[in-house]
């Protein structure tokens, strides 16, 4: 949240690991007229046209086929260890969208290094320039960076934010605190972000019958999912690749139908699907037709023109892509062969795979619930699982935990978790979310709709996002209620393995403990600290209880 005196947003300063107020601190800030006019400047360069100029000696079809290839290679890491490059993921299909409507004739006949282990470096120029020229641009746009003079100005000003001293604001390490809870990030963070995978997100789901496979596909995938949700929300031309929404009657048991077919054209003699590594499939457009007939009898042209890419309709879900391929008829001695074009649909299936969790959230899946809204029902669900497991996990670590402690005759003064660390004496007063991410959180609106969520969760501040109003009290009051309890008063907390109630009494030692609030969720909003709460995310918690928790929180109270 803004500064309490200025209203302006917070920056991070390394030097101090902490936020303060640049405005404040009369800090030399950039004009933000004169930083408009140059990230204008800038979009210009990054024009589509200019991009294509820079690879235009390759050959059309090698680089189509080239990309689509890549993302087949970057879906198969969510498999491998349940994480994704994120960049790659976002970009390629920018890439492939750009290209695909230039003439052939307007491409060379060079080819890329195919190594598998690395990406051609043009291609990584390219994705580079969107992942981090064009994202910082945005960000610069959305107040997650803040542009400062520098004492001289530098001599390299090729793109704005080579130009200033750039400084994060609360806002993006908001955004990279949610990307490394859902998706791990950086090597560093691979450790922790198993621990919490294992220990804290380590849901049960029960049984389903036959007519609940889809609420079945979503408890199995939810924690593919959530990332998922999260990469198509962060900026817009990430969105503009992940959000077509496809007929109405389209599922993701559908879609499963649709990729099996394609996958039994794909076998060998003894039934087994032989596409298992990174190779992409290549079949004829009328066996694509013959199969999503089956699947789709009754609108399979409508179906289609929402999952297969084409130069003439780009803005499909990327399942699948129908490209115009040059194919030798005949090789003559001495002469370059004698080729024809051919229109072919080219299956990535490991990257076909995983976009079935991201377009989860899009199907409306005919007569029965939506997908939106089976995951936002098994996130009020798992909500109360989320709460055992913060418990459980905080008695593994040595921690005296209570899940679902109350004062007897008290209104409203249910804690989800209280752990009591004698090392520190210190009683934490622990509420816990389980959220799903909210669109464009890679936007100030995105990250303000997030904090709104929150203020109206753990303060009960109404917003016009969430219907209804809030229920019981404000947390800090539910923790008010328990600091003015008395000495040997009797409370109630829940055994969450056996669900007995236990009663007992207040410990003397508590009155001599610090009192803590703490909000854990899988989520954090950009404040990390309001009204003496505290907020990390359930991987921060992790971090925290191993004493390897680098977190920025602010000098003075935030709004």
């Amino acid at each position: 949240m803004p500064c309490a005196d200025c209203g302006n947003p917070l920056i991070v300063c390394n030097e101090y690991n902490d936020l303060r107020c640049p405005y404040c601190l009369d800090l030399d800030i950039e004009d933000p007229e004169i930083i408009h006019e140059k990230i204008e400047r800038d979009r210009d360069r990054l024009k589509d046209e200019n991009l294509v100029q820079l690879i235009q000696e390759y050959s059309k079809d090698h680089l189509l086929l080239y990309l689509i290839e890549r993302l087949n290679i970057t879906a198969t890491g969510l498999y491998e260890n349940r994480r994704i490059d994120h960049s790659l993921f976002s970009y390629l299909n920018y890439l492939i969208k750009i290209i695909l409507p230039v003439d052939s004739d307007e491409f060379g006949d060079e080819y890329l290094d195919r190594d598998h282990d690395s990406l051609d470096q043009d291609i990584e120029l390219l994705v580079q320039s969107q992942a981090e020229v064009v994202n910082a641009l945005n960000q610069i746009e959305e107040d997650f960076r803040l542009c400062l003079n520098y004492p001289v100005p530098p001599v390299n000003d090729d793109f704005v934010f080579s130009e200033y001293d750039l400084r994060d604001t609360e806002y993006r390490q908001c955004y990279f605190r949610n990307l490394r809870s859902l998706m791990g990030g950086k090597e560093e963070y691979v450790e922790y972000f198993d621990e919490a995978s294992t220990e804290l997100r380590n849901f049960d789901w029960p049984g389903f019958s036959e007519d609940e496979s889809l609420r079945e596909f979503a408890e199995t995938s939810y924690e593919f999912i959530l990332p998922m949700l999260f990469i198509a929300s962060a900026d817009e031309i990430v969105g503009d690749t992940y959000t077509t929404f496809p007929p109405d009657n389209v599922s993701v048991h559908k879609i499963d139908e649709l990729l099996e077919g394609l996958d039994q054209r794909f076998v060998d003699d003894e039934g087994n699907v032989v596409l298992q590594d990174s190779t992409l499939a290549v079949t004829a457009e009328e066996e694509l037709d013959e199969i999503g007939q089956e699947v789709f009898p009754e609108n399979w042209g409508d179906v289609k023109q929402s999952l297969v890419i084409s130069k003439n309709n780009l803005d499909a879900h990327p399942f699948l892509f129908k490209l115009d391929l040059e194919e030798v008829v005949r090789e003559v001695s001495g002469r370059p062969p004698i080729t024809r074009e051919v229109t072919r649909i080219v299956y990535p299936r490991f990257y076909a795979k995983i976009l079935r969790f991201q377009i989860f959230p899009l199907l409306q899946n005919g007569d029965k619930p939506s997908g939106n809204e089976i995951l936002n029902d098994i996130a009020v669900e798992r909500g109360e699982e989320f709460e055992k497991n913060v418990y459980r996990y905080l008695s593994s670590q040595g921690f005296d935990s209570y899940y679902s402690a109350e004062l007897p005759g008290v209104e409203s003064s249910e804690i989800d978790v209280i752990a009591v660390d004698s090392d520190e004496d210190e009683l934490w007063f622990i509420e816990c979310k389980y959220l799903q991410p909210v669109i464009q959180m890679n936007a100030l609106e995105g990250i303000q709709n997030l904090n709104e969520k929150f203020d109206h969760k753990v303060f009960n501040v109404e917003a016009d996002a969430y219907e209804g109003s809030p229920t019981g009290l404000p947390f800090p009051e539910k923790v008010q209620q328990w600091n003015e309890s008395d000495v040997e008063d009797r409370f109630t907390w829940i055994d969450p393995d056996g669900e007995s109630s236990i009663s007992e009494r207040y410990p003397p030692t508590w009155k001599e403990y610090e009192a803590r609030m703490m909000v854990v969720s899988n989520l954090c909003p950009s404040y990390s600290v309001k009204e003496g709460v505290e907020f990390y995310t359930d991987m921060e918690l992790v971090q925290l209880l191993h004493g390897e928790l680098d977190l920025a929180t602010p000098v003075h109270e935030m709004v």
